[in-house]
């Protein structure tokens, strides 16, 4: 049903907008909810909108200046090549009121570390041999050997937990029951179906890169189906929505009731995928003309246009599978041209002339591009379905060979250096090809950028020569909201993360 059938029905509604403002409560519903807000073994759609509102880093890293600024921690040093030293603020409290210590942050840092902690991206902490407290608020981070990332990932959005109430439990995970943390916004209920209840944490205290949150509270219910979003909006039980289709928003702007803002660019990006699990159920897909002949096949820049609409601009498709903006990023191998004849003709030498089946496995999120893919493949003789799959799920079907091909999103690791990029997509075990990653461990401890760059590119360009992945889309949000609502984030300024945490939206 057209939108517009829906708008007109605005009039009969009680100006929703302007009384939550009056009531200082933020209503943000999610497409997609988690068992459990816990940042470490459940990253998924919680993580990205609101974990850097609730825990915080021990430093912050400004991409304008390339510089890193005080967070948790109010200063560091680096006496040598493996050794970060942090003098932990003393004016910080937690959510529940107790006190900030160096104990929090040597708890923190050595369960990541510890061989019994097991979690999907332990990769990330492999660097760090030893965790020490060297007074009341004094910590010693002991690296194995000089790493280059070692400081970034302490700004990049890896959250300091309180030992006081995370060590004591025996399931990690249940933390995210009863997540507290330090940032602008405390969590007082989550909800697998009622979602997240939050409030303005008064006692929070504002660095130069985060500042105290706009709004007195914030509840976030999950509604996963795009009319219901629309719905909540025209009827006043939401104030902001992520990533509507921009048709929908664009109908919604012409109401006169609401605006659109566009996340500022970021390191994070769409990819298709595929994971050599997959290849036992559908033996074409281990030949690399296969995988080729479905990029080539694919037309980007009209999936980017989708994906936007009327927001697209100049935005491009994107060129690799890192940012060159992220330090130690490097390729030089592009995604092959649009060419579906050449497709064909790959399909041909392949001995599948006729094309073949396959399934396209993708988060809720990006169903529109799945679609849009499937029908460019039919278009050479490929007969693509498509499957919506949660975040949960992704990991088990991957191991289990039950994923094909698949069209994700990755954030970069919200992060300004490229490790997480080779965690990502090296390091955890979707190819299963060991000199390609263990090509690419080595490129982790090199510390000059210029040659990182070119051992990356090195790595990244035979994930492209191999078709086993490519780049598709950039992934800044489209958010649709009242005109009471606003980005404070600056448009111009790059983020790390393709979703805006939510203490930086505000009242106008």
């Amino acid at each position: 049903m057209k939108l517009a059938i829906a708008i007109a029905a605005l009039a009969v509604f009680a100006q929703p907008a302007l009384a939550q403002k009056s009531k200082d409560t933020l209503r943000y519903p999610m497409q997609e909810n988690e068992p459990t807000f816990e940042r470490y073994t459940s990253p998924g759609a919680y993580h990205y909108v609101w974990s850097n509102s609730v825990w915080d880093d021990l430093l912050a890293f400004d991409p304008a200046t390339g510089k890193f600024l005080p967070a948790l921690a109010k200063s560091y040093t680096q006496p040598s090549d493996t050794v970060y030293e942090y003098e932990i603020r003393d004016d910080v409290k937690w959510h529940d009121g107790q006190p900030l210590t160096a104990d929090d942050v040597v708890y923190t840092l050595s369960w990541l570390t510890d061989p019994k902690t097991q979690l999907r991206y332990k990769a990330n902490w492999d660097w760090i041999a030893k965790v020490e407290k060297l007074g009341p608020n004094k910590v010693r981070v002991t690296a194995k050997q000089p790493v280059p990332d070692g400081l970034m990932w302490m700004a990049s959005g890896w959250a300091i937990y309180p030992k006081h109430l995370h060590e004591p439990l025996a399931d990690k995970s249940a933390f995210g029951d009863k997540p507290v943390g330090t940032g602008p916004y405390k969590i007082n209920k989550v909800e697998k179906i009622a979602g997240i209840v939050a409030e303005n944490y008064k006692d929070f205290k504002p660095t130069s890169l985060k500042p105290k949150g706009s709004f007195g509270h914030i509840v976030s219910e999950p509604i996963h189906d795009t009319g219901t979003l629309v719905a909540a909006l025209l009827t006043g039980k939401a104030d902001l929505v992520a990533d509507l289709p921009p048709d929908q928003a664009a109908d919604l702007v012409k109401s006169g009731k609401f605006e659109v803002s566009l996340a500022p660019a970021a390191v994070g990006y769409t990819f298709l995928t595929f994971p050599s699990s997959g290849w036992k159920n559908k033996k074409m897909l281990a030949d690399q003309r296969i995988r080729l002949a479905v990029a080539k096949a694919i037309d980007r820049k009209a999936l980017v246009k989708l994906k936007y609409g009327e927001w697209a601009g100049n935005m491009q498709p994107v060129e690799g599978l890192c940012d060159k903006a992220q330090l130690g990023c490097g390729y030089t191998k592009l995604y092959p041209a649009f060419d579906p004849d050449g497709a064909k003709k790959l399909m041909a030498e392949a001995g599948y002339p006729n094309g073949f089946d396959v399934v396209i496995s993708g988060f809720q999120k990006y169903m529109p591009e799945a679609v849009a893919i499937s029908g460019m493949l039919r278009n050479v003789g490929i007969n693509a379905s498509v499957t919506p799959i949660s975040i949960t799920q992704r990991v088990s079907l991957l191991n289990q060979g039950k994923i094909e091909i698949g069209l994700f999103g990755w954030s970069g690791g919200a992060s300004f250096e490229v490790s997480p990029q080779i965690v990502r997509h090296f390091l955890s075990n979707d190819y299963d090809d060991q000199p390609m990653n263990v090509e690419a461990s080595k490129t982790l401890p090199i510390i000059d950028d210029a040659q990182r760059r070119i051992a990356v590119g090195k790595v990244f360009d035979q994930i492209t020569e191999k078709a086993y992945a490519f780049p598709m889309t950039p992934s800044p949000e489209i958010y649709t909201h009242t005109k009471e609502v606003r980005l404070l984030a600056a448009p111009e300024m790059m983020h790390p993360a393709q979703t805006v945490p939510v203490h930086e939206f505000g009242w106008k």
